[in-house]
């Protein structure tokens, strides 16, 4: 059966663009791992809250990848953290709060509605992943990644790798 969206992708084919997605989403975080110490401890929960969903998803591109053998226990339990941080999202940006060190864009407490908007969309693609197969895994956290990438896309001031002092 094929998808409307990817009419003629092999299953082969089909298993690059989640990984590719995921490479995506890694990059655009990897300054999460490296970020100077954030002094407000709200900033730095949300900046954990991230990370922790950063290595959730890594386990899964992992496994999807063949980098890792596919575990159903790691696959739900990464499940399990994902609808459980996505859930959070609203709760530690509620407050308009910013540290030098952050990468949250403003633009997240102007537009509010669309901010929630994309978190609650992250919430249920986490439901929606299936982590009882690859396959399950193939077909869904594609999802999973875009909603992420959709809210970075907006919400998330690219961090300045050139800075010489």
């Amino acid at each position: 059966m094929t998808h409307p969206l990817m009419p003629s992708v092999s299953p082969r084919g089909l298993r690059s663009i989640p990984v590719l997605l995921v490479l995506g989403l890694a990059l655009a975080g990897a300054q999460l791992d490296a970020a100077a110490p954030i002094a407000d401890k709200h900033v730095k929960r949300r900046v954990e809250l991230m990370a922790t969903q950063k290595a959730a998803i890594t386990t899964l591109a992992d496994m999807m990848a063949g980098r890792t053998s596919f575990n159903a226990s790691k696959a739900k339990a990464a499940r399990r953290t994902l609808v459980k941080t996505t859930g959070d999202i609203r709760k530690r940006f509620k407050k308009p709060r910013m540290d030098p060190n952050s990468h949250a864009n403003p633009l997240i407490w102007q537009q509010w509605d669309d901010f929630e908007t994309r978190a609650e969309t992250a919430k249920d693609a986490a439901k929606q992943l299936n982590a009882y197969t690859l396959n399950g895994l193939l077909r869904t956290v594609p999802s999973m990644v875009q909603a992420c990438l959709s809210c970075h896309e907006t919400y998330r001031n690219a961090p300045n790798d050139f800075i010489t002092h």
